[in-house]
């Protein structure tokens, strides 16, 4: 867990090392009538005591609809560390479930220069995985976003972006007492825009 920490944190360090490197350009990747597609991962830690953390992998591409917005589709795989032990109190976390999650995401960059952007996003989808999320959940769901982050322009067709996440997964509150059968889940990923 602590190794996918870090290895996130130097591959974010080292993409912005080879931005202080790079000529920055004016970019055209917020032009309306534009496609794109980002590569990305991420980490996210939790609200749900039965769930320590998880790592996303996977793109998303979309299309800028007017100048600044655009609509897209993501598809992530996650790796989900859940508690070996969720209801003895045990401390001890495995690598537990793999899920695919496939999400509708509408952003709005609301500033930008011809170095970078600030955006924010709201989007929807689901959440299929092969166990139940958390351990007293189901093994689909409902999930729902918030991000705001910004982009880096490298060239006028490449830009590095970083965000910040909320996702919630399943039900919101608990049932008759018993433990939430759903999550927040806090975090970011990082990703490398390409557009056509």
């Amino acid at each position: 867990m602590k190794t996918c920490r870090r290895k996130l944190l130097i591959m974010i360090l080292a993409a912005l090392a080879v931005v202080g490197t790079l000529g920055l350009a004016q970019a055209k990747t917020l032009d309306g009538g534009t496609f794109y597609i980002e590569p990305k991962v991420g980490f996210y830690g939790n609200t749900n005591s039965k769930i320590s953390s998880m790592f996303s992998y996977g793109a998303e591409a979309g299309y800028f609809i007017f100048d600044n917005f655009s609509l897209g589709g993501e598809f992530l795989g996650y790796a989900i560390y859940q508690k070996k032990n969720p209801y003895s109190g045990s401390n001890s976390y495995q690598y537990d479930a793999n899920a695919f999650s496939p999400i509708a995401i509408a952003r709005y960059h609301f500033y930008s220069t011809d170095k970078m952007s600030l955006f924010a996003g709201v989007g929807l989808g689901g959440f299929f995985s092969d166990k139940k999320v958390p351990r007293n959940g189901y093994d689909s769901n409902l999930t729902e976003i918030g991000e705001v982050g910004f982009n880096v322009f490298i060239t006028e067709m490449v830009s590095l972006q970083l965000a910040g996440r909320w996702q919630h997964i399943g039900e919101y509150g608990s049932n008759s007492g018993s433990s939430p059968k759903g999550s927040d889940n806090f975090g970011g990923n990082f990703a490398v825009k390409f557009v056509f």
